[in-house]
């Protein structure tokens, strides 16, 4: 099940179903998002002049995920409750594994740094896919 519809159930209505929807197109322009940020990792990796572009992206993507986390805190807080418990779990993960990335690659040499801001891309990427498909 992507995109956290449940065969039957009840859609929620009104300002709690927009939000529903927000937070559902939200999590699927994350995923282009984060592919992008592993593609732009991947070029700094042959191109060190791209690891600034990189890093800013990562600090972009970093924000974009805390947007989604406000909206998926908004939904619990109105009663709504994702597909699968696991969901709630993802999200939180995902946006922990940006700034641990740029930990992680800090005072390395330009093409270490590269790859591991590639490798912190991939799993950002990974668990958002998750967090989509538990939703």
């Amino acid at each position: 099940m992507i995109g956290g519809a449940l065969l039957g159930a009840a859609q929620p209505t009104g300002a709690a179903g927009a939000l529903v929807d927000v937070h559902q197109r939200l999590g699927y322009a994350l995923l282009i998002l984060l592919a992008a940020g592993v593609l732009l990792a991947l070029l700094a990796v042959r191109d060190p002049r791209l690891l600034p572009t990189a890093r800013a992206y990562l600090w972009l993507a970093f924000a974009a995920v805390g947007v989604q986390g406000v909206a998926g805190i908004s939904l619990l807080l109105a009663g709504q409750r994702p597909a699968q418990g696991l969901h709630v779990m993802y999200g939180p993960l995902t946006l922990i594994s940006l700034p641990l990335t740029v930990l992680f690659a800090r005072g390395t040499a330009p093409r270490r740094e590269a790859w591991t801001l590639t490798a912190g891309f991939v799993v950002a990427l990974l668990l958002a896919f998750r967090a989509v498909s538990t939703g």
